[in-house]
C-alpha cells in the first residue's frame, strides 16, 4: 500500500505498518462493519502494530467518477487539517490498486441519535453543555478555515467513548471550501494541529488531484447533505433549479444545528406534519416564514434558537456569534435548573429513525 499522508496525531508505527503492507489486511484486522454506501464502506479495524481500533473508510476506485475522486481528495485535505477536541481525529490516508482508505479515530460511544434514544430527558443546561456548545466549537474551527460541513445531523456527531461523553463532529465526506468567511471567535477556538495539516507522503490517487482547499477561489457545483437538515435557501434553490453557489455556505450548518437542538427539546423534527400543516416536510422547510418554538424555553434559549433558525441566511447568526450569545455563557441558578427540569418532563428524547428521519444523505 502507498501512504498518501498522515496527521501529527498518527503514531509513527502505524505509518510504518501501512508503508510495509501490501494490502489492508496486512496492517489491519477488520472487526465489524459500520456502514455501506454505493462508493465506499466503513468498518472498525484493529491495528496489528499496536492493537488499537480505528475506523477505516474505504472508497472503491471503480465506483468513483472523476468528480467523486476529487471530493475524496477534498475530504482528505479538509479533515487532515482539523485538530480539535470536538472533531474526530484524522490519522492517515493510503491507497492500493482498488481502494483509497481514510483512517480515522474510532469514537466508541456511537452517534448522538442512538445515545439519546430512550435516555433521560435533558435540561437546557445539559443540552448546551453536552452537544450544542461542543458542536459549535467544532463548526467554528471548520468555518474559520473557510469550509462548510454540509451534512450536519445527529448521526454525524459521535461520542468519544464509554468513559467520556465528549461529542465530536465527524464525516467530512461532503465538506467543501466556501466563499463566505466567518469572523473568528476571539480566544475561543484554536486549531491545535500544525498549520500544514496533513503531512504528505507521496500523493498519488492517479488523477493528479490538486488540493481544492487552497485559500483562493472555491466554486460550488452542487449542494449536498441530508434533506431534513437542509437550510431553506438550499431547498429553494433546488426546487427552482437555481445555481447553488449563492445558497451554500456555513450558515447552512448553523441551521442544521438549530434543527438538531429542537429535535432534542421536542422529541420530533420541527417541520414534521405535527408542527406544520404541510404534509411535505421539505416544502415546509423551504417556505417557512418562522420556526415554531416551544413556549416552555428560557428567554435566552429562545433567542439563541431564533438566531440560529432565521429564514434569511444573511440575518442568521454565525457560529462565532452564537458562541458569544448570552445563553452559551449563562450561569444556571438552582431555580433555573429546577424550571428547565420541569420543562424537560414535557419534552421527549431524540426520536428514533423512522420514515420521517430516514432520508439518506444525498448530493443534489
Amino acid at each position: 500500500m502507498q501512504l498518501l499522508c498522515s496527521s501529527p496525531s498518527c503514531p509513527p508505527e502505524l505509518c510504518t505498518s501501512i508503508a510495509e503492507a501490501s494490502c489492508l489486511s496486512d496492517a489491519f484486522e477488520t472487526r465489524r462493519p459500520l456502514a455501506f454506501h454505493s462508493d465506499c464502506y466503513v468498518s472498525v479495524a484493529k491495528c496489528k502494530c499496536d492493537g488499537n481500533e480505528v475506523v477505516v473508510k474505504a472508497y472503491m476506485r471503480d465506483q468513483l467518477s472523476p468528480g467523486a475522486l476529487q471530493q475524496v481528495q477534498t475530504e482528505i485535505d479538509i479533515h487532515s487539517g482539523l485538530q480539535h477536541p470536538n472533531i474526530v481525529r484524522f490519522l492517515a490516508a493510503c491507497e492500493d490498486y482498488a481502494h483509497i482508505y481514510l483512517l480515522i479515530e474510532y469514537a466508541e460511544g456511537g452517534d448522538l441519535r442512538k445515545h439519546l434514544q430512550g435516555g433521560p430527558l435533558l435540561t437546557e443546561c445539559r443540552i448546551r453543555n453536552f452537544f450544542i456548545a461542543p458542536v459549535l466549537h467544532a463548526l467554528n474551527v471548520l468555518h474559520n478555515k473557510g469550509f462548510s460541513h454540509r451534512d450536519l445531523k445527529p448521526e454525524n456527531c459521535l461520542l468519544g467513548g464509554a468513559d467520556t461523553d465528549t461529542v465530536k463532529l465527524a464525516d467530512f465526506g461532503l465538506s467543501q471550501p466556501t466563499h463566505l468567511a466567518e469572523d473568528s471567535c476571539s480566544n475561543t477556538d484554536t486549531d491545535s494541529g500544525s498549520a500544514g495539516g496533513c503531512a504528505s507522503a507521496s500523493r498519488s490517487m492517479d488523477s493528479d488531484c490538486s488540493s481544492t482547499c487552497s485559500r483562493g477561489t472555491a466554486v460550488f457545483a452542487t449542494a449536498g447533505g441530508t434533506p431534513l437538515y437542509a437550510a431553506p435557501e438550499v431547498l429553494r434553490a433546488m426546487f427552482k433549479n437555481h445555481g447553488m453557489q449563492a445558497a451554500v455556505g456555513p450558515k447552512n450548518d448553523v441551521w442544521a444545528l438549530g434543527v438538531m437542538a429542537l429535535e432534542v427539546v421536542t422529541g420530533c423534527h420541527p417541520f414534521s406534519p405535527d408542527h406544520y400543516h404541510y404534509e411535505n416536510v421539505l416544502y415546509s422547510i423551504a417556505h417557512c416564514t418562522r420556526v415554531n418554538l416551544p413556549t416552555n424555553l428560557s428567554p435566552e434559549f429562545t433567542d439563541f434558537l431564533e438566531q440560529a433558525l432565521h429564514r434569511d441566511p444573511s440575518q442568521r447568526a454565525s457560529t462565532a456569534e452564537l458562541l458569544a450569545h448570552p445563553w452559551i455563557s449563562k450561569e444556571f441558578s438552582e431555580a433555573d435548573l429546577a424550571a428547565t427540569a420541569r420543562c424537560a418532563t414535557q419534552s421527549q428524547a431524540l426520536p428514533p429513525d423512522n420514515d420521517l428521519a430516514s432520508f439518506d444523505c444525498w448530493e443534489y
